[in-house]
């Protein structure tokens, strides 16, 4: 589609369709594949995008790496699914629609990926402990993390420990060089290293890790190799088979600015008769026999599945999938590293500012984590909050920073904002 075309989809639909809440919202999305590589620069395409989410004006929102904001027509699917569930109720979920769905989640994984190898959960956080309560760890196997973990995933595995008896042991990601990370983890391996589990990217520098070189490590030792991609997917460009993962999770609420309580869990399909669930119900199986006392689990990543599901949110997921694609993963990458990478040169610039994101460009991503020395950082999030600037307080990895996220919502006026009131500290 030409971009006057989408310029002319954005303007009738920012101005003119109404949900009885009376918020501007898409009709459907845009009839088109991907914006074109020119609009990244263009602010009018921006300023139009922005206008498909409720963030007031005037509100400079920079924590998507905690929680994304739904477009419109998330929201509006979300709505019209609802009133057609209590309009007539039915027990279950379209399972045909439900795969449809699965499809297009896995074309944003990798060009590889199966619907067959994808499970929905409610969050990463639920996937994080499918995998780690599944896998058969036994009392002294060990388990390789980094120490700047979120808490998605350390709670899961303190908790794992003091069940089963696991080993965590954990590195302190090198911000100097990305590279190195695989060393640190190379020296921790020993004959009990049953599983590395790190994430992406992290939630507290936004430091890219280097998940390919990880996985080829984990395959040449032959152990289990999981990541936490919440804050990856929809991010950047992701492609999970090239990795050699077995497992990844993610969240549909961050980037991909999908309904809370939507998650996707990818399992190789290799892997699915050693990843055990360990929580089932309808749909977990292919078939059963209570008299016959059998169970046939079903043969893909579903046995994962089980209850009653709230089908709104997942036709919520869907429509966030074809906004984000819709724009593009390449075009939301290119604006949202041009606005970061502006915003590092501009902190590089303060004497008193001390940036905890990775030095090599080539492991930053559009989070950028700083500190105001001698300060509270904690206090300075708190302080820009009141002046209508979102940041987030990072405090895991034993920090005390910000971190400022750009996604698609934002822009250069609200880059020059932050930085005029960061100075003013």
């Amino acid at each position: 589609m030409k971009r006057r075309h989408f310029f002319k989809s954005l303007g009738s639909i920012a101005g003119g369709t109404f949900l009885s809440s009376g918020f501007p919202v898409f009709a459907q999305a845009p009839a088109f594949k991907k914006a074109a590589s020119g609009m990244v620069k263009d602010e009018k395409f921006w300023t139009l995008l922005r206008k498909q989410f409720l963030i007031p004006a005037d509100y400079v929102y920079l924590n998507t790496g905690g929680l994304g904001s739904c477009p419109y027509m998330v929201s509006k699917t979300v709505r019209k699914k609802m009133a057609e569930e209590d309009s007539c109720p039915r027990a279950g979920h379209n399972e045909k629609e439900w795969w449809k769905i699965k499809e297009r989640c896995a074309r944003l994984l990798g060009p590889s990926v199966k619907k067959e190898e994808l499970a929905f959960t409610g969050t990463a956080t639920e996937g994080i402990n499918i995998i780690l309560n599944g896998l058969p760890l036994q009392k002294g196997d060990e388990i390789i993390t980094s120490s700047h973990e979120h808490v998605a995933l350390n709670i899961p595995l303190l908790n794992k420990r003091k069940r089963a008896g696991i080993v965590i042991r954990t590195f302190s990601p090198d911000r100097e060089d990305g590279l190195a990370n695989v060393k640190a983890i190379e020296r921790l391996i020993n004959k009990r290293t049953r599983l590395i589990f790190t994430s992406h990217i992290t939630c507290t520098t936004g430091q890219i890790m280097p998940v390919n070189e990880i996985g080829e490590l984990a395959r040449s030792k032959g152990i289990w190799y999981a990541i936490d991609g919440a804050q990856a997917l929809a991010q950047m460009p992701v492609n999970i088979q090239s990795s050699g993962v077995d497992f990844y999770a993610v969240s549909g609420h961050k980037w991909l600015l999908g309904p809370r309580r939507t998650g996707i869990l990818y399992v190789r399909e290799r892997m699915l008769d050693t990843l055990h669930p360990t929580v089932v119900g309808a749909y977990s199986s292919l078939r059963y026999d209570m008299a016959q006392d059998r169970l046939v689990i079903h043969p893909t990543a579903q046995r994962y599945e089980y209850g009653t599901q709230n089908e709104a949110l997942f036709y919520g997921l869907e429509a966030a999938v074809d906004f984000i694609t819709t724009v593009g993963i390449a075009t939301i990458r290119e604006h949202n590293k041009r606005l970061s990478e502006l915003f590092y040169n501009d902190l590089k610039k303060i004497k008193w500012v001390k940036i905890l994101s990775p030095e090599e460009e080539t492991y930053r991503s559009s989070m950028i984590t700083f500190q105001v020395k001698g300060k509270d950082n904690a206090a300075i999030c708190r302080s820009l909050e009141r002046k209508g600037i979102r940041v987030r307080s990072v405090t895991e990895g034993n920090l005390d920073a910000v971190r400022v996220s750009f996604h698609v919502y934002n822009n250069e006026v609200e880059r020059k904002r932050l930085l005029t009131e960061i100075n003013k500290l």
